[in-house]
């Protein structure tokens, strides 16, 4: 019998070389909507030769056979008491849109918003796409209804920690065939689901053997800047945030590059495409002013070494509708007031504020400016200077070598300052300048000696008056003051809350003028 199993396993094997070797395989899903297809469409992640797909099934029932607080290091498990994804600020809705080709009767296969799918010699791969980051949500009061807008900032999700209790569940010693296909059996009743005999084997005996295995060598090579007491561990991400450079470095640089430098930045929102003028810089430091390079280079993270199996013709096609999608306007999400009406922005302000915006930040703000979208110096931005640095000249070399039939990277430059860039949707783009480390549009008004030096982020309810999300100043470097948010401590290197003084010097009503307009953008 032993035997028989053996050969079995030995063919299968064999029928998965095979077909390893074709350039690409599988069907990932599609959706007929813009909204779907962004939100669970396929970039390539979920191609089993990227870098790390997981079998549909494992992905589900993990948090449930592996809680975060049970396996994550000491001090980093999330505090807000959730235990599946939505731990780490991934959204699930309630009811997952219907994928083209969808058979009735056929399961409905459930995952956050990110979540992308393929089909591969009848199993089912997960892999995230570009909405797992970039994905605002919002409340309009404490206990209000989650909003999810679609192409934002990722203020809430953490992915520094979602990748390190990856890393932590798939590594346990609990992570194995048992434990994980008894909670795999129990989902599927649960779903009134099958999982045939191939899966079956596959799962069991290849799958779950092999994972922890490839995730330790991944980790080891690309991941060590997040690995908990690694010598080259960098600050903590916290919410919205991460080092864009780091995995890069690793990657792409030859040698591989693993020096410390404490490059964390904010998630920029990705929408209103449309409105970016042609040759405009992008990322935050303006490193290349190529709309296809940015985007083919922002999705190789999630797809690794292995750059042929990035699915440019579906990431070209979600890139292209991303121009047309808006951010919500404040004045549409104001909360009501007490006789029921809704809130209004003052009609006087605003056009006092406009005339104070086109005199003091159109320039590198409006879409007009003689400025905007060029990189200003950090000279005169004055601003942490720790992004810009962290793309070094070996990494702009690897970079620019990497081609395929499809695309090719050509365009990539180092440069010493951060992009001017528009104001849309200003409002839910808190916390401000490239790393985060202003609170709100009121506290960068302030001069930085005046700003908040240590506060409370990841909190998605909207402060109406300061404009940004609440964010509660703390004293002292604890933690647990923040209770379940993120204390953000702008001492830390690469934290800095200095510069970028425009507006500073303003009288106190021509600020509240000049904040009442930048509400409308």
């Amino acid at each position: 019998m032993k035997r028989i199993r053996w050969y079995g396993l030995i063919l299968l094997l064999l029928v998965l070389a095979v077909v390893a070797w074709q350039h690409r395989f599988g069907q990932p899903e599609d959706f007929s909507d813009t909204a779907s297809e962004f939100k669970y469409g396929s970039i390539g992640a979920d191609h089993p030769m990227a870098m790390a797909p997981i079998p549909y099934w494992i992905f589900r029932v993990l948090p449930e056979v592996l809680p975060p607080q049970q396996v994550m290091p000491a001090g980093y498990a999330p505090r807000n008491g959730k235990t599946g994804y939505d731990a780490f600020g991934l959204v699930t809705e309630a009811s997952m849109p219907i994928a083209d080709g969808y058979v009735e009767g056929q399961p409905v296969f459930k995952r956050p918003i990110g979540a992308s799918k393929r089909t591969t010699l009848g199993v089912d791969l997960i892999g995230f796409n570009c909405a797992v980051c970039h994905l605002t949500t919002l409340r309009t009061a404490p206990g209000a209804p989650q909003q999810v807008v679609l192409a934002g900032t990722g203020n809430t999700v953490d992915i520094e920690k979602l990748f390190l209790y990856m890393f932590s569940a798939l590594g346990s010693p609990d992570f194995n065939a048992d434990k994980v296909m008894a909670a795999v059996d129990r989902k599927l009743v649960e779903e009134k689901a099958e999982l045939g005999l191939f899966q079956r084997l596959l799962y069991r005996y290849i799958a779950i053997p092999l994972i922890p295995k490839v995730l330790k060598s991944r980790q080891d090579a690309y991941f060590d800047f997040i690995t908990v007491g690694s010598p080259t561990r960098l600050a903590d991400f916290g919410p919205g945030r991460v080092d864009t450079w780091a995995v890069y470095k690793r990657l792409f640089a030859d040698p591989p590059q693993r020096q410390k430098t404490e490059g964390i930045v904010d998630f920029p929102p990705v929408w209103n495409g449309r409105a970016r003028p042609a040759g405009m810089q992008m990322h935050w430091d303006g490193n290349t002013n190529v709309f296809v390079e940015r985007n083919v280079v922002s999705a190789l993270a999630l797809i690794g070494k292995n750059i042929d199996y990035l699915d440019f013709a579906r990431l070209s096609h979600i890139a292209d509708e991303l121009g047309g999608m808006l951010p919500p306007r404040f004045q549409d999400q104001m909360p009501t007031e007490a006789g029921g009406g809704r809130a209004h922005l003052d009609g006087a302000l605003v056009e006092r504020g406009g005339k104070l915006f086109g005199a003091h930040c159109a320039a590198c703000h409006a879409p007009d400016g003689n400025r905007m979208g060029r990189v200003e110096p950090i000279d005169n931005l004055g601003t942490d200077a720790e992004r810009h640095k962290d793309f070094s000249v070996e990494l702009t070399k690897g970079i620019n070598r990497l081609t395929t039939d499809a695309w090719q990277l050509r365009e990539f430059r180092p440069q010493a300052g951060y992009v001017n860039n528009l104001l849309d949707g200003i409002w839910l783009r808190g916390p401000y300048l490239h790393n985060g480390s202003v609170p709100t549009l009121h506290d960068l008004l302030e001069k930085p000696e005046a700003r908040p030096a240590k506060f409370c982020r990841g909190n998605d309810v909207i402060d109406w008056v300061k404009v940004g999300f609440v964010a509660p100043t703390v004293a002292y470097n604890d933690p647990a003051l923040c209770g379940e948010y993120f204390l953000y401590d702008t001492k830390i290197q690469g934290n800095s809350n200095a510069g970028h003084r425009f507006g500073t010097d303003l009288p106190a009503d021509d600020k509240r003028a000049l904040l009442e307009f930048l509400k409308t953008q």
